[in-house]
């Protein structure tokens, strides 16, 4: 019975107080409280590990926080081109023991706007001034294909969202497919309620965007093909980016290449963290 009571006065007295031993990586207190127990890790002069996730925006960054803290048991994983998430493991396992893993930098490839622009507007028909907004809006990546001087230019293409937002009131005959690829549209313009003047107007059959599909990744020409339909005498016209998804794939290929060349010894597992 005094030994219990011995006991328990000691634990009392231990109450609030820090204790340390030499098995403890920081000390500890019994708080009153509930009576639990407590890390006092805060009042040391630094913590006794690194505990920190954090997601970087671009592949140079997370390349550059990866060879500042690496060591020797390092890892990074990335999930392919569906996920496009590279996870940094620092403090992972080492063979020898089991680690904590409370140390991860993530990068997860954000899409740019300008893909987001031209991915949310694929195969959505539009009316003639819809798609001339479009084209003015997004002019800037239109491109010439580089071993390709017959494609459209941006200057080519804006000057035919214009033309088709300037004549609502159009009637369009018919579309002949000519030599050179192209589609001539042959329409009649009414003024006045009188017959018109006849015209030409001629779309391309493909064009070319510049885009970085990932922030602060690689340009890629994505080539898009015009498409058009005649409905009641009115045009309806939209694009269809050829193969996205290959887009996409070649883009996190890249940023995969570059990291892996750049990360020195660290390894690169194809998994999910």
């Amino acid at each position: 019975m005094q030994q219990a009571i011995q006991h328990l006065t000691a634990l009392v007295q231990a109450l609030g107080k820090p204790i340390d031993h030499e098995g403890l990586a920081a000390p500890i207190a019994l708080v009153p409280d509930g009576v639990t127990l407590k890390s006092l890790e805060h009042l040391l002069p630094a913590p006794t590990r690194i505990q920190q996730k954090l997601t970087v925006l671009d592949a140079e960054s997370f390349i550059s926080y990866v060879n500042r803290f690496a060591t020797s048991a390092t890892a990074v994983f990335c999930n392919g081109p569906e996920g496009r998430t590279f996870s940094a493991v620092i403090d992972y396992h080492d063979p020898a023991a089991p680690a904590w893993r409370d140390h991860v930098a993530t990068y997860r490839c954000p899409t740019t706007v300008e893909w987001g622009n031209w991915k949310t507007s694929d195969r959505k028909r539009m009316d003639q001034a819809s798609f001339a907004e479009f084209i003015e809006d997004n002019v800037k990546d239109i491109t010439h294909h580089p071993e390709n001087d017959n494609t459209p230019s941006a200057a080519d293409m804006l000057e035919i969202s214009r033309t088709l937002e300037a004549k609502k009131n159009i009637t369009f005959r018919q579309g002949t497919r000519l030599d050179n690829g192209q589609v001539q549209l042959t329409y009649n313009e009414e003024i006045d309620g009188r017959a018109g003047e006849a015209g030409q107007l001629r779309i391309p059959e493909e064009f070319y965007i510049a885009l970085k599909p990932f922030l602060g990744g690689d340009t890629f020409c994505v080539p898009a093909r015009f498409r058009y339909r005649i409905q009641e005498g009115r045009l309806q016209m939209w694009f269809e980016l050829v193969r996205p998804d290959k887009v996409l794939e070649e883009a996190y290929n890249a940023v995969r290449n570059k990291i892996l060349d750049a990360i020195n010894d660290v390894p690169l597992y194809e998994a999910t963290f």
